[in-house]
């Protein structure tokens, strides 16, 4: 396992529906997609697969060691708002768009005009380059064009820093596991994090914590 940082280059700002992206969820993402092939794109929608693929990351104590993103340079939120049509033929005539079957929706989205997402872990490193090479966008929004991925760098680094920088939480982390911490939320700490049992209490990212 090696300690590693994954850059990636970005051609558009990245929307999001939580403060972070989890670097461990998004290996995840792209090994189960790898391993079901043109069945993942069959998977019934109202049915989450909580089945997660081996991991080519550390674990400490039931925790991967991979950070959350780190957007650089680092810049306020901002808001963008588009209207989303239905997938589906429309009929001839007059139809309402305001109400009804055939409504359009607002849609705001909260988007980092970042250049680069960055994220730490400690990993084998050419399975993490394959992966990540995989990844074409980050974010939500994808299908509209937000987070772009134009390429991705993952390169060793000297110490690991997937859990904790400089004494910081790179990622939430149970308080249980710590000897002291800042501040602390129920946040999911390992995948799924759609799931009710990867919620703990947790310090918050890029708070001052130490381990246990």
């Amino acid at each position: 396992m090696t300690p590693l940082k994954a850059t990636f280059h970005l051609r558009t700002p990245v929307a999001l529906g939580f403060p972070w992206i989890f670097f461990d969820s998004l290996l995840a993402h792209v090994a189960l997609r790898e391993e079901l092939g043109e069945r993942y794109f069959a998977l019934p929608t109202k049915t989450p697969i909580d089945r997660i693929p081996e991991l080519p990351l550390k674990k400490w104590r039931g925790v991967y060691a991979a950070s959350v993103s780190i957007f650089e340079p680092e810049t306020e939120l901002a808001v963008y708002q588009f209207y989303k049509r239905g997938d589906f033929p429309f009929p001839r005539g007059k139809i309402r768009r305001g109400s009804g079957f055939f409504k359009d929706f607002i849609i705001r989205a909260p988007y980092v005009p970042a250049h680069r997402a960055v994220f730490y872990a400690t990993g084998e490193l050419e399975e993490v380059k394959r992966l990540v090479a995989k990844v074409s966008a980050l974010g939500k929004e994808r299908n509209v064009g937000f987070g772009a991925v134009k390429g991705v760098e993952v390169e060793e680094v000297e110490e690991e820093w997937g859990l904790v920088r400089d004494g910081l939480a790179m990622r939430p982390i149970p308080v249980r596991l710590l000897r002291r911490y800042e501040d602390a939320a129920y946040l999911a700490y390992k995948p799924p994090y759609w799931a009710k049992e990867s919620v703990d209490l947790c310090a918050v990212p890029f708070t001052h914590v130490e381990l246990a």
